[in-house]
């Protein structure tokens, strides 16, 4: 498999474009994440040109705008031509109404409040699967274990969306999951978390704007994306679960945030990361990322490995 994240255009570096990453190799595609209209009309672009693809799968990370915006626009195009089998992947709340209405136990829902304020909740990814539905196209509940073509959804577990669902309903909670620098909205923290291999053999973990309390596992990973458009907060996190070997990952950003006042983005997590020695990211907010990364001399890969943040796009 390769992988891109997608950038800004035509030298917009003002306009908040949200996160587009694919996964693809000869026959399928995984669009993870359409944040704008943009990058939707980007990935038919692509799959007009790469005629041999005939597999979609779109997942939806999380609710937010900037990472659900351009679905329907896509959805809609793929409708049109009907050489390609289309799934979509996401979480699907009203699945696991029973779970959360034990979580809330607020003695005010019942089941159908409940689904109502699931559904006023998490608006954009309701809209997202209903769209899917009107078009015929599958929708797949985003649990753990479940295989996205080649790659394969590594968290977070049911009791930490259900957690993140009970929270998000329940205004007696803060809304937030973790703690400290690294406390993130309920509606970012159980952002669907993909795991890929590329084909040097590296691993990459997608996690969107998850929180850094649901990451698992990060030392099975070569390239770990840093989550929330690489915040320093989070950043910091990660670094710090791993410890020493913070240093042997290789990261990657994806950071078209715009530059709107409190649009937030990973300027300050780039001086940090520059002041303590750490490989530069790879960061969309320069331009597209392409993954792996190979040179006429040496290549990122499970052999002769060399630091990502060392060879820069080629």
């Amino acid at each position: 498999m390769k992988l891109r994240a997608l950038s800004h255009y035509d030298g917009d570096k003002d306009t908040r474009f949200g996160d587009c990453i694919l996964v693809y190799d000869n026959s399928s595609l995984i669009v993870y994440d359409c944040g704008h209209a943009k990058h939707a009309e980007y990935v038919e672009s692509f799959l007009l040109a790469n005629s041999s693809i005939v597999s979609v799968h779109i997942v939806v990370s999380h609710n937010d705008g900037d990472h659900t915006n351009g679905v329907c626009e896509l959805l809609e195009w793929l409708s049109l031509r009907r050489q390609y089998t289309v799934r979509v992947y996401t979480h699907q709340y009203l699945k696991r109404v029973d779970d959360i209405i034990n979580k809330v136990d607020d003695g005010r829902r019942n089941r159908e409040s409940l689904k109502e304020a699931l559904l006023a909740e998490f608006d954009n990814i309701k809209k997202v699967i209903e769209r899917a539905e009107e078009l015929n196209f599958p929708s797949v509940e985003a649990l753990k274990g479940t295989g996205v073509g080649s790659c394969i959804i590594v968290g977070p577990t049911v009791d930490e969306f259900t957690d993140v669902a009970a929270k998000a309903v329940d205004n007696r909670e803060n809304g937030k999951i973790g703690e400290g620098y690294a406390e993130e909205t309920v509606m970012n923290a159980a952002s669907v978390q993909l795991k890929c291999t590329l084909d040097n053999g590296d691993s990459v973990l997608l996690c969107g704007d998850a929180s850094p309390d649901y990451l698992k596992d990060l030392m099975s990973f070569n390239i770990i994306q840093l989550p929330h458009h690489g915040r320093e907060d989070n950043a910091k996190a990660v670094f710090k679960k791993l410890g020493g070997n913070a240093y042997s990952i290789a990261y990657l950003i994806s950071d078209n945030t715009g530059s709107a006042k409190n649009s937030g983005g990973s300027d300050d997590t780039v001086k940090y990361m520059k002041s303590e020695r750490y490989s530069p990211a790879y960061n969309t907010k320069d331009n597209i990322v392409d993954l792996p990364v190979y040179s006429k001399f040496t290549y990122s890969g499970s052999q002769g490995r060399v630091r990502l943040g060392d060879l820069g796009n080629i």
